[in-house]
């Protein structure tokens, strides 16, 4: 579903964050995260009261409550919806199955949020690296740039050295996870937009492909946890691929108007900030949907 493996995903008791969390988060090169972007340029209307509200909460996410350990059949609700979904496509059942992956099976939109935070900081450093290199405002980044243009390196390879650069160990489940997104986001840039310059996109596209980092590591951590639901189902390959691709529509669709949400307004604010507010409102409209 995006990763190279599945897992049977970590059963009843045990913790929402695993040991390696902050060591994952740590491997990431985040020292331009906190880069600002300017405030989305897509004409929106006017907020009112309640989307001002709405606004300030997904900048100020709530605080983790509940258990701090997995409850027993935490997927078991979540494999059910989505084992329908395969058989069925009904867009209802995709909907219930993650919101039931998030609500039971990560303890709610804030656990989620700080379980998933690779997915922001992935997203942010991503975003922050290639504003950087834009800017040509980093010595450092504007030699390795010029490296990889003398090199005459294809789109999809100049992608892959951005983010070893990025991640050059990895090995733990969110670090390959993240390793992917950001892989997979770039390579939708470029499926958008063939004759992109990555060392040259203006703020909106940089705010595109964090969206979609967020978006595609949301989709690997899915299959990731519930494990093997699309793939022991006896369903021709080109069904589960329909069904894949129905499931990361709805994944994109969502990261990318949280997204546009939390960039909206005038105030200018940083990359790491703008991720983890997407992250976050994306993770409470699935658990709400």
């Amino acid at each position: 579903m995006g990763t190279s493996t599945s897992s049977a995903g970590a059963g009843s008791g045990a913790s929402f964050d695993p040991p390696w969390l902050d060591d994952a988060e740590g491997s990431i090169d985040s020292g331009h995260a906190d880069k600002p972007i300017s405030p989305s340029t897509a004409p929106a209307a006017a907020p009112d009261e309640a989307d001002t509200q709405d606004q300030e909460g997904s900048l100020h996410p709530p605080a983790e409550t509940g258990p701090t350990v997995a409850p027993p059949g935490r997927y078991q609700e979540a494999r059910r919806a989505l084992t329908g979904f395969v058989r069925s496509g009904s867009s209802s059942d995709l909907k219930r199955g993650i919101s039931s992956f998030v609500k039971k099976g990560m303890g709610g939109s804030a656990k989620a949020a700080n379980r998933m935070r690779t997915s922001a900081v992935a997203a942010s450093s991503l975003g922050g690296f290639l504003a950087t290199a834009r800017d040509g405002t980093d010595p450092g980044i504007n030699a390795w740039v010029a490296s990889v243009k003398q090199r005459g390196l294809s789109a999809r390879d100049a992608a892959l050295e951005v983010v070893q650069k990025l991640v050059p160990t990895g090995g733990s489940i969110d670090e390959e996870s993240a390793k992917h997104a950001m892989s997979q986001a770039i390579a939708h840039l470029y499926e958008v937009d063939p004759n992109a310059d990555i060392f040259n996109l203006a703020d909106d596209q940089i705010a595109n492909v964090m969206a979609c980092t967020v978006a595609f590591d949301v989709y690997n951590h899915v299959q990731l946890e519930l494990g093997r639901v699309f793939e022991k189902l006896k369903y021709a390959p080109r069904v589960i691929q329909e069904r894949l691709a129905q499931a990361l529509d709805y994944i994109m669709v969502v990261v990318n108007r949280s997204m546009e949400k939390v960039r909206s307004g005038s105030v200018q604010r940083s990359m790491r900030e703008i991720a983890s507010s997407a992250l976050q409102d994306a993770l409470t409209v699935f658990a709400e949907s």
